[in-house]
């Protein structure tokens, strides 16, 4: 929407055209853009976002003063009518495409995307991320930078339900004050002050998220505009010639000082931030230096292109990962943005102008936004409900690798042949350490030199001794051991004569089978978890036949629980808490023990990283992890023959993987290539081993 100076022809109402907002509009969407392009100095550019909102407001709410100042009447049908023709046409061409891309499994680790396409489609996408997109998968997969191609339609939707909202409110709202000869500027100020308050009391009993995404709580960036344009109409402001450059010096600070995550953005702050924004705005109704420069022709062009920009940025900057680019920093960000405006001035040209100018008549305009959405809708069906969390093995590796059920599975035994690495070493590729050097050992390194109780972690690739068949490995535990379990999938599938792999681990499950977990990233769904350790791993014991029980958590177990309501939360420091994990952890092995022939391996898992995920939790705490350690180092002291630990936390810290963003994206799981890398190096091969250790020793 550009802005023109009010004209009477032929009853309509129209804005002279102020290139100085177009120039201001580039600002904005290129703060996103370096936001969103991973920018370490620009945190805060999700701020560009609020400006928008404060620009819509003050055009929106400049067309419709002076439409009821030449009319005495608001034509919400031709206002509808406008804002169809500019907004709809690229929008649902962009929905339109994620779609079809999505079938093809194009955006791996994007959860839930048909739902949020049918959230962006119909305009709600802000609600239903509140609603629903706080599930502990969607999480992962945005700290590991995964996210969905359409996360950012939310804001969209929050302008969309302000433009159905806003012409029938002003409406009422301007015939009430003639009536009453009241001022709106006053109405319009009360107003603003009400959603202004509303967002920190929003952020206060719903959190940060609802006070980032709800619609209320973001009301008053839009009506600081609405505002500024009722009282630039009234006479009740003026524009000085200090106020563009100082706010605009305002909004820059604002956009490198603001932290990514968290800070008073998430507290409610947002309308007051917003106050910089408006006083740009006004700032650039006189004319300036600044208001000269914002009016230079590429940044005008970049404005005059920011709607498309922004809407198809996302999907851009998702596609084209690092994995697929093969750029990082500066040079990705070139090719991510390059690619974006080429559709962007696509879509502004051969879409976006077009329609926008076509000489519709409103039923046409609301027939043919009518077809275009019933399109997309059919498109959205077609894409799948649920895709694979970003850490899964690929569907080959997972059938080539599983456990196949049989009652009749001949013992482990040793063949003729000497131990060897080379199934293993040939897929790994030689990772540098990023930590301090360690003296390397021999790949023929053995259990026997290891500690009879724990085996330790190995810095060379363990050599893997020939056996008479595959070692038969269950996965057991919550979602960092189906991430870990990938890995080994994948391992196995390439090793076929060395491993077998079934995973049944699922997010959120832990050991600790009694108390109401408090977890930071979501419930834990105790019937299903239940479930899988009353039914379907008793039943995978008896027709799976496995060798290895491997078993591994990570936050559900040393997460704060409540045992007793009276007493309050508990954590792995309370005496009450270890002797219920004492019990639990017990219970499982005893169960594995007395139902099969497998050795029971419990893993000591890395510390996640809190600086990657932006949050504090008691998991990030060794501590807390020491506790679980001494449980299961009595069950290692119980049954030295068949329960083992592997201390998977001290090999990694010895190979300079713990810190390493490309084994774990969110600082908590194994990506795909990491734990591949993981199981190739160290895992698998002491799984293997750990079989034939009560024979060989």
């Amino acid at each position: 929407m550009r802005q023109r100076e009010v004209i009477r022809s032929g009853g309509t109402t129209r804005l002279a055209y102020q290139p100085a907002l177009d120039g201001l509009r580039a600002v904005a969407v290129t703060m996103v853009l370096l936001f969103h392009g991973g920018i370490a100095w620009m945190h805060g550019g999700y701020f560009g976002v609020s400006m928008f909102f404060t620009l819509s407001g003050f055009l929106i709410t400049s067309l419709l003063v002076r439409e009821y100042d030449a009319t005495t009447r608001i034509s919400p049908g031709a206002f509808y009518m406008r804002r169809a023709k500019r907004l709809l046409p690229a929008s649902t061409v962009c929905l339109a495409v994620v779609s079809i891309m999505a079938t093809r499994g194009v955006w791996r680790g994007a959860d839930h995307l048909r739902r949020d396409a049918l959230g962006a489609l119909f305009q709600v996408a802000n609600w239903v991320q509140l609603g629903g997109g706080g599930s502990y998968t969607d999480l992962q997969s945005k700290s590991a930078g995964l996210l969905s191609p359409l996360d950012h339609y939310w804001s969209l939707a929050i302008e969309e339900q302000f433009y159905w909202v806003w012409p029938l409110a002003f409406w009422g709202l301007a015939r009430l004050a003639r009536r009453r000869r009241w001022s709106m500027t006053r109405i319009v100020m009360s107003i603003t002050v009400v959603f202004a308050l509303a967002a920190p009391t929003i952020a206060m009993i719903w959190g940060r998220d609802a006070a980032y995404w709800a619609t209320p709580a973001r009301a008053a960036e839009i009506l600081i505009g609405a505002l500024l344009a009722v009282a630039l109409r009234e006479g009740k402001i003026a524009a000085q010639r200090w106020m563009a450059p100082v706010f605009l010096v305002a909004v820059v600070v604002i956009s490198i000082v603001l932290p990514a995550a968290g800070g008073p953005a998430y507290r409610g702050a947002f309308p007051l931030l917003a106050v910089a924004s408006g006083g740009l705005l006004l700032g650039l109704q006189r004319t300036g230096p600044l208001t000269s420069a914002l009016s230079w022709r590429p940044l005008v062009g970049l404005g005059a292109i920011s709607y498309g920009v922004y809407l198809y940025h996302f999907p851009v900057y998702v596609l084209m990962s690092v994995d697929r680019v093969g750029r990082t920093g500066w040079q990705l960000l070139v090719a991510r943005v390059a690619v974006t405006l080429a559709i962007a001035l696509a879509s502004y040209w051969l879409i976006e102008r077009p329609i926008r100018r076509a000489t519709y008549t409103g039923a046409r305009t609301a027939m043919n936004a009518a077809v275009a959405v019933g399109l997309v809708v059919v498109a959205v069906l077609f894409v799948p409900s649920r895709d694979p969390r970003y850490w899964t093995a690929s569907a080959s590796a997972v059938a080539a690798a599983e456990i196949t059920p049989s009652e009749d599975v001949v013992a482990l035994a040793p063949v003729a042949g000497p131990s060897t690495t080379a199934t293993i070493v040939e897929t790994t590729t030689a990772r540098t350490p990023t930590s301090s050097p360690t003296e390397e050992t021999s790949p023929a390194t053995t259990v026997s030199a290891l500690p009879s109780t724990t085996l330790s972690a190995t810095q060379g690739i363990p050599a893997v001794p020939a056996l008479n068949r595959p070692v038969r490995i269950i996965v057991l535990g919550d979602s960092t051991a189906e991430a870990a379990g990938s890995g080994l999938e994948e391992w196995a599938a390439l090793n076929p004569t060395v491993a077998k792999v079934t995973v049944m681990a699922a997010a959120g499950c832990g050991f600790i089978r009694t108390g109401t977990p408090i977890l930071d990233l979501g419930p834990q769904d105790r019937a299903y978890c239940n479930g899988v350790l009353d039914h379907d791993f008793p039943e995978a014991l008896r027709q799976l036949a496995p060798d290895i029980v491997m078993m591994m958590t990570t936050i559900p177990d040393v997460a704060p629980r409540v045992f007793d309501p009276t007493v309050g939360p508990l954590t792995p420091v309370d005496p009450a808490f270890v002797e219920q994990a004492r019990i639990d952890y017990r219970a499982v092995t005893n169960l594995i023990l007395t139902n099969s022939r497998a050795h029971v391996v419990w893993i000591n898992p890395p510390i996640i990283d809190p600086y990657w995920m932006g949050v504090d939790s008691e998991a990030r705490d060794p501590v807390v992890h020491s506790a679980m350690e001494m449980v299961m180092g009595e069950l290692v002291s119980a049954h030295p023959d068949r329960v083992a630990l592997l201390d998977l936390r001290t090999w990694m810290e010895h190979q300079g993987l713990d810190k390493e963003r490309s084994i774990r994206p969110d600082g908590i799981h194994f990506g795909r290539e990491g734990s591949l890398e993981v199981a190739e190096q160290w895992l698998g091969p002491e799984l293997v081993i750990e079989t034939t250790r009560t024979a060989s020793g």
